[in-house]
């Protein structure tokens, strides 16, 4: 008996189909994640930092209450998102933050004909650790909040500062808002959401009496986010038509009176904390 042989290539056509869709496969993974996945990632590390924003502003919003009412013992807590998730089954990176609060970190000096007036005042920073989108930063200074990023800063929401005419006279009437830290819960980092506690310091004498400071001459401002604060007095100074010279620096932000003023200002202490739980 004889026996025929067939050549037969279906068996190739199969392991070549195979071949071709995977490389199909893998072509348009490596596409969806050369391409598509950072552009998804930026895209949700911008809408934490809008989201971010929200909160901060809410932050401000609460310790603004606390320095109009006074009211002690009355805690508000301020949630804030550090960080974002990775996407799910696809290679990306998580984006971080973390939230700290700062002894010191920024001071005012007034000086008149006979002397100075020195303010130390605790602050509030969120900085962003993002792994597609542009890092930034967010502080609660002295009553501002500012937006700082590689380009510069500036102020998002202004502090309580205004130039009142007082028979004739110009009066630089302010808040200067110290934050002081708790309980030694100073930070927070990862990219879950925390929370910030505030309350109302009551002192004696009460945040209520004011400081006066005639014939003032200078007004020293040491900050690390200069561009803001002397962009906004600036502009305060210039649309009430005070006569001044400035200078910026380093960290310090000269405002030189040409002709001397008053200034009215009170300071008010605020107790904060991060993370959940009141800690004495």
């Amino acid at each position: 008996m004889v026996k025929k042989i067939i050549k037969s290539e279906s068996g190739v056509v199969g392991i070549v189909t195979a071949v071709l869709l995977i490389g199909l496969i893998v072509a348009v993974v490596s596409l969806v994640q050369a391409v598509y996945v950072p552009k998804w990632m930026e895209e949700r590390e911008a809408e934490h930092m809008d989201q971010v924003v929200t909160q901060f502003a809410q932050l401000k919003s609460a310790i603004d209450t606390h320095v109009a009412n006074e009211q002690p013992l009355i805690s508000i807590a301020s949630p804030i998102t550090l960080g974002s998730k990775e996407l799910p089954y696809l290679m990306s990176l998580r984006a971080y933050g973390s939230l700290e609060i700062l002894s010191d970190s920024f001071n005012i000096t007034i000086i008149n004909v006979s002397n100075n007036s020195y303010v130390p005042l605790g602050t509030i920073k969120y900085s962003s650790m993002n792994g597609y989108f542009i890092d930034q930063s967010f502080i609660y200074e002295n009553g501002a909040f500012i937006t700082n990023q590689i380009e510069g800063n500036m102020i998002s929401m202004k502090p309580s500062f205004v130039i009142e005419n007082v028979s004739g006279e110009n009066v630089i009437n302010f808040s200067m808002v110290n934050i002081i830290p708790v309980g030694g819960k100073t930070n927070g980092g990862g990219y879950g959401t925390t929370s910030i506690l505030t309350e109302y310091h009551n002192t004696t004498p009460s945040s209520t009496d004011y400081n006066w400071t005639y014939d003032v001459t200078k007004i020293t401002i040491n900050t690390s986010y200069t561009n803001a604060w002397e962009l906004f007095i600036r502009g305060l100074l210039d649309k009430n038509k005070i006569d001044y010279t400035y200078s910026t620096i380093g960290k310090e932000v000269k405002i030189n009176f040409n002709n001397t003023i008053t200034v009215k200002y009170k300071i008010v202490n605020i107790n904060a904390q991060i993370g959940p739980g009141w800690v004495e």
